[in-house]
């Protein structure tokens, strides 16, 4: 089976960002005056707490690629024989794996666990890919989409739960009255908590129930792209309509239970479910059905690599080399944040230029 270029130009369109895009966005709109203020670089922030930034979409968007592959690997992996028990060990490792990295990079190795936060990005991705790969392999299409609808519906009514040790008057969509928090605190997510210690976005447990949508909705377009009997302009179409109803469902469900990426609400799941449906559907029309592939090799060579340069912009001060490197150019600007992070960007893509060159893949 073809590899799809147009997954691992998206997957690296959605790590351009996090490898410093992002920031040389916000870096060129602070060279103008009022710049910081305008509607564009507030795209790429985080909102607080309720609503949807489009720099809100890149975790979920990356969760959803991650469900997109999986009924391709599951195939090779029946091509090859690979008994049920081999199945599910690969499942456990990959996420056994994806939570050791999540704790190496949130400083596991200064073995200082006062205060350590156990949960993060990482291990989340690996928690609600595994619940969906295990809903994938153990159920057929009608019953994975019922248990997507009854995972939804019952973390939505969860949601409406208010936290019993929440002050009076806090609401069940706040973060002192939400009850996920309220699980978060009484042991679920162990560790430090990343709101003020009181919710963890990265749990590993409880927020996982909104993530594990995502993913399960990656795996449904994994089985539109992977269907033999469909034309390639089918499955254009098919994905388009499903990111339209999700999103359109995702809009309604949202005037009872807010948009709030921290909770992943149904709502979020849904609506981010459809954005990514439709830059799925953008990306393949453009790469596997057009045929143009010569401008995305840039994207690839981030996408084949994604894991691999997150955790390296860890552990190498990508900044500090931009600095030496570029400083006195940045020095001519007002503001040299977007020299220092294009640097930055220009230096991670290089280091996965030269991994890619040397065909050197970090494969989880």
């Amino acid at each position: 089976m073809k590899r799809l270029e147009s997954l691992d130009a998206l997957r690296g369109f959605d790590m351009i960002w996090i490898i410093g895009l992002e920031w040389t966005i916000r870096g060129l709109c602070k060279l103008f005056p009022g710049g910081q203020n305008w509607w564009f670089e507030h795209q790429f922030h985080h909102v607080q707490w309720e609503g949807l930034a489009f720099y809100d979409t890149i975790f979920p968007l990356f969760v959803f690629i991650a469900g997109v592959s999986f009924p391709f690997s599951y195939s090779k992996q029946l091509e090859r024989g690979w008994s049920p028990l081999k199945v599910h060990l690969n499942i456990f490792r990959r996420v056994g794996l994806l939570i050791l990295f999540g704790m190496v990079y949130n400083g596991l190795l200064a073995f200082k666990f006062d205060g350590f936060r156990y949960a993060s990005v990482l291990g989340k991705i690996g928690i609600s890919w595994m619940v969906a790969a295990l809903v994938y392999v153990h159920f057929g299409l009608r019953t994975r989409m019922i248990a997507l609808v009854a995972l939804l519906c019952g973390y939505w009514a969860m949601l409406h739960l208010v936290a019993p040790d929440a002050a009076a008057g806090a609401g069940s969509f706040t973060v002192d009255g939400c009850f996920p928090g309220y699980l978060d605190r009484i042991g679920f997510t162990p560790g430090h908590l990343y709101c003020a210690n009181k919710l963890e976005p990265s749990g590993t447990v409880v927020s996982a129930l909104g993530s594990s949508a995502s993913a399960m909705m990656g795996m449904f377009a994994g089985d539109i792209l992977k269907h033999d009997g469909s034309s390639q302009m089918r499955k254009v179409h098919s994905l388009v309509a499903a990111g339209v109803a999700s999103g359109v469902l995702g809009w309604l469900v949202s005037m009872d239970c807010p948009i709030i990426k921290n909770l992943w609400t149904p709502s979020f799941s849904l609506v981010v479910g459809g954005y990514s449906f439709l830059m799925l559907a953008l990306f393949y029309w453009i790469i596997d059905v057009k045929g143009w592939r010569r401008w995305c090799v840039w994207l690839e060579v981030v996408g084949l690599n994604s894991i691999t340069i997150y955790m390296l912009k860890r552990i190498v001060d990508y900044r500090a080399i931009s600095r030496f490197l570029f400083g006195g150019v940045a020095s001519w600007l007002p503001d040299p944040l977007f020299i220092e992070s294009l640097g930055i960007f220009a230096l991670c893509w290089l280091t996965c230029w030269f991994l890619h060159r040397h065909k050197i893949y970090l494969k989880v």
